[in-house]
């Protein structure tokens, strides 16, 4: 009984050992045992296939453990540019978009005369547009309550890498234009306004300047506050629409920034008439006078002029004339 149960045993480690044994080769050249299941393919080139094959049945665990392999074996081969580019199809194709636009980056910063350098920048792009229409589906939805508007920063982080990559091109003027995009639809109107003026002072001449221009007012508009705040995000807000005005007098959009200038226009007479009444309050008349003057004389066609000039016409009329804090004529 004992002798049958040894040899069963037997057999059974012998069974387990033989197809691992059968993975290691003795090498005289080395002196040891070779797992050759570890070894790369006899050239970079044949290396690099072996990678794209198994990407291509959509194995991307191994390919992408080939393109360690060669990495390890082959980093010095005048083709390891083009393992770190498939290393970024691979992790593009399995759906993990960030590692990908990284690897995208880590190839362009250690291989800057790469040919692929145009085919890495426009993979980012692509990456930069699937996180946004991501980032918009994910708003439109009711329901979602956590990483609502992750997709849009990983976008914005994306596009950021395609205008390093390719400052001062075309396509570096409409990822700069998507970055204020991204932040205008997370609400960080702050944020929007500053990336859109670089397109508007950096990008000049692209074909995405009229839409950082209207982007910029709207952004100002969306971040004014009421009255009983700074309107210093009115002020700019009218600015901003003024030039847009000045730059495409025909554009259609010009009326609804009229009837937006307008509001602007109102909160911040509106402010001025507050603090007008606040020194009247105070008995502090002359201060007071100051900025009745100031919401007649400048924000003549706003409703608050109304209550500015009755009150000056019932405190013996308007006694100082063109003073100004600071706000614009009405045009």
């Amino acid at each position: 009984m004992r002798n049958g149960l040894r040899v069963l045993l037997v057999a059974l480690v012998a069974a387990w050992a033989l197809p691992v044994h059968a993975q290691w080769t003795w090498t005289p050249q080395t002196g040891r045992w070779v797992n050759m299941k570890r070894l790369p393919k006899e050239t970079a080139e044949l290396q690099i296939e072996h990678a794209r094959s198994l990407m291509l049945q959509g194995d991307h665990r191994k390919a992408m453990k080939e393109t360690e392999k060669f990495t390890q074996y082959y980093a010095n081969d005048p083709l390891a540019d083009e393992n770190l580019f498939l290393r970024g199809e691979i992790l593009m194709s399995w759906g993990k978009w960030m590692e990908a636009a990284k690897e995208f980056q880590k190839l362009l910063a250690s291989h800057p005369e790469t040919k692929r350098h145009d085919e890495a920048v426009a993979k980012q792009y692509e990456i930069g547009d699937r996180y946004y229409d991501k980032g918009l589906e994910r708003m439109q939805k009711r329901f979602v309550f956590f990483n609502k508007k992750r997709p849009l920063k990983r976008a914005a982080e994306v596009y950021g890498m395609v205008v390093e990559n390719q400052p001062f091109t075309a396509g570096a003027a409409q990822a700069q234009y998507k970055i204020g995009l991204c932040h205008f639809t997370r609400k960080e109107y702050t944020e929007a306004a500053y990336e859109y003026r670089r397109v508007v002072e950096d990008y000049a001449s692209s074909d995405y300047v009229d839409e950082a221009s209207y982007g910029l007012a709207e952004c100002y508009y969306k971040a004014s506050l009421s009255p009983a705040y700074d309107q210093a995000p009115s002020q700019l807000a009218i600015e901003a629409m003024d030039e847009f005005k000045a730059r495409y007098p025909e554009d259609e959009r010009n009326a609804g920034l009229a009837e937006w200038r307008g509001e602007m226009r109102e909160s911040i007479a509106r402010q001025r008439l507050q603090t007008a009444q606040f020194y009247e309050k105070r008995r502090e008349f002359a201060s007071a006078r100051l900025y009745y003057e100031q919401v007649a004389g400048e924000f003549g066609e706003t409703e608050s002029a109304g209550a500015a000039k009755s009150w000056l016409e019932a405190n013996g009329g308007v006694t100082h004339v063109g003073l100004k804090f600071g706000a614009r004529q009405a045009q």
